[in-house]
């Protein structure tokens, strides 16, 4: 129930900052400025409320190391997203963290995808668009990505709330 519920605010956080990415002009401005300050926020608190979702997905035969190697991409991404938030601007390691952060989310969501179609307890469209979905949450979060990343966990805890928890989880 509890990861239903942070699922659900990391998808509500996630397509709230899509709208406003997608509303705003590009900016190409290194500096944080004014509602950048909330789009960060909103991004950082979305990657680790997707944590306990992901950690759910165990249950229908995600790969343990996927998940982990998500989850800690997570983790990496936010830390980066609020140091520079807090900062004004990137720090000269960001690159490093992000680049680190993505390979690991990128990695762990098609380790996630594949065990989660072989498993078959999942449905299978949404385990095939978890690398995708990586895809809208960072090289097309300025588009308004970020609204395709809150419709698709939206689904995801619409399936997790109708499914029992009593299935056990596969593991690897």
């Amino acid at each position: 129930m509890i990861a239903r519920i942070f699922t659900l605010l990391a998808a509500l956080a996630m397509a709230v900052s899509g709208v406003i990415q997608a509303v705003r002009p590009f900016d190409a401005d290194p500096r944080v400025l004014g509602e950048e300050h909330l789009l960060l926020a909103l991004f950082a608190a979305g990657l680790v409320l997707l944590i306990p979702g992901l950690l759910e997905l165990r249950r229908f035969g995600s790969a343990n190391l996927g998940v982990l190697a998500v989850s800690a991409g997570h983790v990496l991404l936010a830390f980066g997203a609020t140091s520079s938030n807090v900062k004004g601007e990137d720090f000269s390691w960001f690159p490093y963290v992000a680049l680190s952060a993505n390979l690991a989310i990128l990695a762990g969501s098609i380790t996630m995808a594949v065990t989660l179609w072989r498993a078959d307890r999942f449905p299978r469209p949404l385990a095939a668009a978890l690398p995708l979905v990586w895809v809208c949450e960072v090289p097309l979060s300025q588009l308004g990505g970020g609204i395709v990343v809150g419709v698709f966990w939206l689904v995801v805890v619409h399936h997790l709330s109708k499914t029992p928890v009593y299935r056990e989880a596969v593991t690897d």
